[in-house]
């Protein structure tokens, strides 16, 4: 079979929980790729909290972080790097905007992370280990423009600060809000943030025919990845959202999906 390019989310796709996977899943994607074909991961998450996937898989290709915004092959100082960022004082005025309903926030700069009040609640959203802590108020410890930015807001403001971003940044800003047991919660990015993009420019870069090329994926962040693929595969437990844009729909991440599909495609066709 010709090779294909194949891109993967993470949570909710490909790992169980933040730091396990199913071993049966890997040793079959370990296997595709020693047949040729390339396997890509795209997360929202920095590479820090990333790479121990990457390095199990035995990778060399592209790795797609913060949703898009850092791109880079950790196997490779040749492929192009991608780094998408925020106007530092945009996010500083969307802060001042939002002082009084604001509970946390913090941003990030590769694996420096800026956070304005650590604590225990904030921890998990983190991914602590490899990187490096500043706290403080962002007006005094941010250096430079981030690469994202995380807003925790109290219940009934996450619709009034996406007003304001849409109205105030509609040229350069993209937010989206997610709600997590009692955390409400608004991403801001750069307006040209998107994993389809990291992964159409691997398909140029590695020669890829648009007919073997699979998105793999669980969120609303994963739309645009699958519509730019082929073949276009949601999890079981997917976003609602996502559903209408693939053409597959698998298990769950916890009941082997991505595995199951894999099998399906490259055995059964």
């Amino acid at each position: 079979m010709e090779p294909h390019l194949i891109v993967i989310d993470l949570d909710g796709t490909l790992l169980l929980d933040f730091a396990n996977y199913d071993e049966e899943t890997f040793d079959y994607l370990r296997k595709l790729k020693k047949a040729g074909h390339i396997i890509m991961l795209a997360t929202g998450r920095p590479k820090r909290s990333s790479y121990f996937v990457y390095e199990a898989l035995g990778l060399d290709s592209p790795l797609i972080n913060y949703n898009g915004a850092l791109i880079c092959n950790p196997k490779d100082e040749k492929y192009p790097k991608t780094d998408l960022r925020i106007d530092r004082l945009a996010l500083l005025d969307i802060i001042d905007f939002i002082q009084d309903s604001m509970i946390n926030v913090f941003c990030e700069i590769g694996d420096d992370i800026y956070v304005q009040d650590y604590n225990d609640a904030i921890l998990p959203f983190l991914h602590i280990e490899g990187g490096t802590l500043h706290t403080g108020s962002l007006k005094t410890i941010l250096p430079d423009n981030p690469n994202s930015a995380l807003l925790f807001l109290k219940e009934g403001a996450t619709e009034k600060l996406e007003n304001y971003i849409k109205i105030h940044y509609h040229k350069t800003l993209l937010s989206r809000n997610w709600q997590i047991d009692h955390n409400y919660i608004v991403e801001i990015f750069n307006c040209l943030v998107d994993k389809s993009i990291g992964f159409i420019d691997a398909c140029r870069y590695y020669h890829i025919p648009w007919q073997n090329t699979i998105a793999i994926g669980d969120g609303h962040n994963d739309i645009k990845l699958l519509q730019s693929a082929k073949t276009a595969v949601a999890m079981g437990n997917a976003n609602p959202e996502l559903i209408p844009y693939a053409n597959y729909v698998t298990d769950r991440f916890d009941k082997q999906g991505v595995l199951k599909f894999l099998k399906h495609y490259f055995e059964e066709k």
